[in-house]
């Protein structure tokens, strides 16, 4: 009976010590940890005023007016190989280019095709020139400002090669003189 209750003792002492370690002391370091960058850890949040306009982490969902358009959304779980996946890529491509007044070749990849989660808020430097064109007539500015607006935007490559150049589309909305409205 001794040894029953001293193994009782021991696995008792066990789960207090990992409630311990991982309710209390894991979470306190991670929120420690996260303290160093705060606006980061709390979404990289966006206010217009007193209203919250978005988060620099997600696309801001425009897909109409004189604004960047973000990556597409809603993605299929269609294969690579899939003919329905490519009638969907080319359908978008077409509505893309006559959007855009461009070819359907010079339509970037990212522009019809989804990012992993869906609601990334980067775009390619080239998704963002091929609408620069147009987001300039529709707000009243020449192109070259707003393609000083696009590279102000852009997210360089970590340390000029880890990964690719992307462009934030919402802060780079949130940066033309008619800014999206906070809804």
């Amino acid at each position: 009976m001794r040894v029953y209750f001293r193994n009782l003792a021991a696995g008792f002492v066990a789960v207090l010590l990992c409630v311990i370690a991982l309710g209390m002391i894991y979470p306190a370091a991670v929120w420690g940890i996260s303290r160093i960058k705060p606006d980061s850890a709390e979404g990289n949040l966006i206010y217009q005023g007193d209203c919250l306009a978005g988060s620099t982490q997600l696309q801001d969902g425009q897909t109409e007016g004189p604004y960047f358009f973000p990556r597409s959304e809603g993605m299929s779980n269609y294969g690579a190989s899939s003919s329905e996946l490519e009638k969907a890529v080319q359908q978008r491509r077409g509505d893309i280019a006559k959007r855009e007044g461009a070819a359907p070749e010079d339509v970037p990849t990212d522009a019809v095709t989804g990012s992993g989660s869906g609601v990334d808020s980067g775009i390619s430097p080239a998704y963002a020139e091929l609408q620069a064109p147009r987001v300039a007539r529709e707000q009243g500015m020449n192109t070259e400002e707003v393609r000083s607006l696009i590279e102000d935007n852009t997210e360089h490559a970590s340390l000029g090669f880890l990964g690719e150049d992307a462009v934030n589309v919402t802060t780079l909305n949130r940066a033309l003189p008619n800014p999206p409205s906070c809804s």
